[in-house]
């Protein structure tokens, strides 16, 4: 591991931050964008009562002399109803979300996949093992190398929960931040495994979006869909060990 630390940590570190906080940008903005959307949308869709907008206190199709304390028994229903909504609207963009997600972990891992693909041979050496050793500890530091990534996507929705979404339960939206994470995981171990195996940036990039936009729409609002993620995760991990043991790589 300290040889790769080492091999990652050269002149050029200032590169890899640069991709990872511009990788951090994009998922942020992007993440950012459907969550405001999606609150809004759901606000509508899950509200039973409309506010006028710019007329603070009054609300449509009721007259003034209403008190606020008159839905008060509702609101909490309300806005778990809301939340229900703004999770199943955010996930409904799953098909941007992934190629965003894809986009933005090729530019903050490439810096660092590239080094440790081009030094493989010497790393061997190095760290006193196989190539299996080597894989798999690269793939910690690479993952620990894009924590921002993951920050970056939980924020907007930290953000809208903790703004609009107080005093109700929010099982919506950990489910929520659970596939997100869980999808950003299967596509890191996507980019890694295929350009650490086969150097091959192309095939990299093709095969993690086809495997994005395959699944996208495919999988519904659900816990199932986060162990799915992590089941391919695994699978992935798994062929990779598998490819690295029996030399199934390009040198």
């Amino acid at each position: 591991m300290k040889a790769i630390l080492k091999n990652s940590l050269s002149d050029y570190l200032w590169v890899e931050v640069l991709a990872v906080v511009l990788a951090a940008v994009m998922i942020g903005s992007i993440t950012a964008y459907v969550a405001a959307d999606s609150i809004y949308k759901a606000s509508i869709i899950g509200g039973s009562i409309t506010p006028i907008l710019g007329a603070p206190g009054q609300l449509s199709g009721q007259g003034a002399e209403k008190a606020p304390s008159y839905y008060a028994h509702h609101y909490l229903a309300v806005k778990e109803r809301i939340t229900g909504i703004f999770g199943s609207l955010v996930w409904s963009n799953s098909g941007l979300i992934s190629s965003v997600l894809g986009i933005a972990v090729m530019v903050a891992l490439f810096p660092f996949v590239y080094r440790l693909r081009a030094s493989f041979v010497p790393l061997l050496f190095r760290e006193r093992s196989g190539p299996v050793g080597v894989g798999l500890k690269g793939l910690l530091l690479a993952l620990f190398f894009i924590l921002p990534l993951f920050l970056a996507l939980s924020f907007p929705l930290a953000f809208v929960a903790k703004n609009w979404l107080s005093g109700v339960s929010l099982s919506s939206v950990l489910l929520l931040n659970g596939i997100l994470w869980s999808l950003l995981l299967m596509l890191a171990i996507s980019i890694y495994s295929t350009y650490a195996l086969w150097g091959r940036l192309d095939l990299a990039v093709v095969f993690t979006l086809l495997l994005a936009f395959l699944l996208s729409g495919k999988l519904p609002f659900g816990w199932e869909t986060v162990w799915a993620y992590l089941g391919i995760s695994a699978g992935l991990t798994a062929g990779m060990v598998v490819a690295f043991q029996r030399r199934w790589m390009g040198v």
